[in-house]
């Protein structure tokens, strides 16, 4: 690992910390660990979506809200968490880039699937079922070999963080 900056002067300990610094010392470990995370993550995606990426993006980008909301309940259990308000589909189509009548396709046909459902005024949050979504029920296998695939990059990037 390189310690010294492209001045030529020794870098501080706190500069070795940095994010950038330390990513960049283990670039090809990180890229290789991350990129087989990543190619893994999308062929089975890939399966569970029917090679449907927009469909992906739009659950992904719901499921987000679910996840901080349940992370901060987690966190804080003794703490009142108010709820993230669910998205609505313009804030998806902007912020994904996917157009507002592709979005909406792709809500309802994950609506259909029992993925999704709709909220309030065009608002959509991850179906659940028994406290849990139910895609983590649906695809079990899919969610342990996730699951697994996760510890994996987190293991093999540890010690260098």
């Amino acid at each position: 690992m390189f310690w010294i900056r492209e001045t030529g002067d020794p870098m501080s300990e706190e500069e070795k910390n940095f994010p950038d610094t330390i990513v960049q010392g283990n670039y090809v470990t990180f890229q290789h660990e991350f990129i087989e995370f990543l190619v893994a993550q999308l062929i089975d995606f890939r399966k569970v979506f029917n090679g449907d990426l927009d469909e992906l993006l739009v659950f992904i980008f719901i499921s987000r809200y679910y996840l901080r909301e349940e992370r901060g309940r987690l966190a804080e259990q003794d703490q009142d968490i108010p709820p993230s308000a669910p998205p609505t589909l313009s804030r998806i189509s902007e912020l994904t880039g996917i157009p507002r009548e592709t979005v909406r396709r792709k809500l309802l046909a994950l609506q259909k699937r029992g993925l999704l459902e709709k909220v309030e005024q065009d608002k959509w949050q991850v179906a659940l079922r028994n406290d849990q979504p139910i895609i983590r029920a649906e695809y079990e296998q899919f969610w342990q070999r996730e699951m697994r695939r996760l510890v994996k990059l987190v293991r093999a990037l540890a010690p260098h963080v």
